[in-house]
């Protein structure tokens, strides 16, 4: 198992002759995750409130302002929770092997997975190039899920990971994946 002095607090890869695996974690510094933790639980709670609200004697008028505010709280319920799990349990997990390839999704070991033959994966490129400043910055933050570093195609379709990696990182797996893809070819 070589590592080519590849150090991050978030990747983890084992290469092999036979396998590459890459992977990344979701976590996040624990000062972020506790104010994520923070945000949930309050968004959780003025949610309930709001619900409770809704069965008091209030004018229609008001129920109708928190019935519409209740359809964004769930949205945005949702989306914190699952940056919550993500940042707490959740990896992407990149194995390649000479015949069968995939890609996993993981949050605390369920998820989805993709399968790809291994001699039709091309076009390993980076992704942050393509972006504008404000996605970059959206995508950066630590309470949203996404921000993939890395791309590639099969079969005429994209698949992206490396969420929120460094730059630095992301360039060196670009370029490990490649380098790998072309000796199995």
């Amino acid at each position: 198992m070589k590592n080519e002095n590849f150090e991050s607090n978030r990747i983890q890869l084992k290469d092999t002759p036979e396998e590459l695996e890459i992977i990344i974690s979701g976590s996040i510094p624990k000062k972020q995750f506790i104010a994520l933790s923070i945000w949930l639980l309050l968004w959780s709670f003025a949610g309930g409130y709001v619900i409770t609200q809704m069965f008091t004697t209030l004018p229609n008028e008001t129920k109708v302002f928190m019935g519409v505010w209740l359809m964004f709280w769930v949205y945005f319920e949702y989306k914190i929770g699952a940056a919550w799990l993500w940042r707490r349990y959740g990896r992407e997990v990149i194995l390649l092997k000479k015949d069968k390839s995939q890609l996993r999704f993981e949050v605390a070991y369920g998820g989805r997975a993709s399968e790809f033959n291994t001699i039709e994966i091309n076009k390993v490129e980076l992704t942050e190039a393509t972006k504008g400043v404000f996605v970059k910055n959206y995508f950066s933050s630590f309470w949203v899920v996404g921000g993939e570093a890395i791309s590639f195609m099969n079969n005429g379709k994209q698949y992206l990971f490396g969420r929120q990696i460094p730059e630095k990182d992301a360039i060196f797996l670009q370029k490990k994946i490649d380098a790998r893809l072309k000796r199995w070819r």
